[in-house]
């Protein structure tokens, strides 16, 4: 039997605990950001007093909270329960949210790793071309970058203004660090063969190439993650980015490029003659 198949037959019963009460769930995610007195969970939710006292006497007796100077409080125990209860609970919303984005991409490609915490994105938009403005979502993404100070790329495909646009940022003392892979690098060795060498002039720019296949093109700042991917039949999608400026999803897209930085190679000055 498949493995995870035995391990939910073994706690079936403690995830309906988890997720068929609404005021478990409330109770577990609110006493999650800091300690919080009876009357203040009754006044936060709007319960009587009379119906949360024997949920909180519940998660008491599973050792998912205590009870100190007159206060309710999370134990280590139940922090580790509640933060993955709140990680389900964000992806569930955020593909019900953005469902026709998930959908519609080739978004399978995110490595396993990252898919744990998806939930992570559960605060980012979707911003959409309109049909009388194909280049809406790339000007976009220009706006959302202009001011910042560090920006991290990962890019499978070459956008015939990407080797201008990050020479453009470097040369204004913006910290760069690009991957790209193999066609890529090939593409602007032989379109942009001038600009690469420039880069490499720039202390302030780093590029590095991977040799395997990526799906996924994303750029992170230290105030913007602007993810784009391609379509089932292959193409890539211009028209349409998931964008966010929530820290948990700036955090989760500068690990994702860690991620593929470390699995690629420095681009020498002679691989650029």
């Amino acid at each position: 039997m498949i493995p995870e198949i035995n391990s939910y037959n073994g706690i079936k019963d403690e995830l309906k605990f988890f997720t068929t009460s609404g005021v478990r769930v409330k109770l577990l995610i609110s006493l999650n950001k800091g300690r919080m007195t009876i009357d203040q969970l009754r006044s936060e939710f709007g319960y009587r007093t009379s119906t949360i006292l024997p949920v909180l006497a519940e998660l008491k007796s599973k050792g998912l909270i205590s009870y100190e100077d007159r206060c309710y409080g999370m134990t280590p125990f139940g922090r580790i329960i509640s933060s993955k209860l709140t990680d389900f609970i964000e992806a569930l919303s955020m593909f019900k949210t953005q469902e026709q984005f998930w959908k519609n991409h080739e978004t399978h490609v995110i490595p396993e790793l990252f898919f744990r915490n998806i939930g992570s994105l559960v605060r980012s938009q979707v911003v959409e071309a309109s049909p009388a403005d194909l280049f809406e979502v790339h000007r976009h993404f220009l706006k959302l970058i202009e001011e910042c100070k560090v920006i991290n790329g990962v890019s499978p495909f070459l956008h015939p203004e990407l080797p201008d646009m990050f020479r453009m940022f470097a040369e204004h003392e913006t910290a760069i660090r690009l991957v790209v892979t193999s066609p890529v690098l090939e593409l602007m060795r032989e379109r942009h063969g001038g600009v690469l060498k420039r880069f490499k002039a720039m202390p302030n720019f780093s590029m590095r190439v991977i040799e395997e296949d990526v799906g996924i093109a994303f750029t992170v700042t230290e105030n913007i993650l602007s993810l784009g991917f391609f379509r089932p039949d292959g193409t890539y999608d211009y028209n349409t980015d998931l964008v966010s400026d929530d820290p948990a999803a700036i955090e989760w897209g500068n690990a994702l490029f860690e991620y593929y930085w470390h699995r690629s190679a420095d681009v020498t000055l002679p691989d650029t003659d």
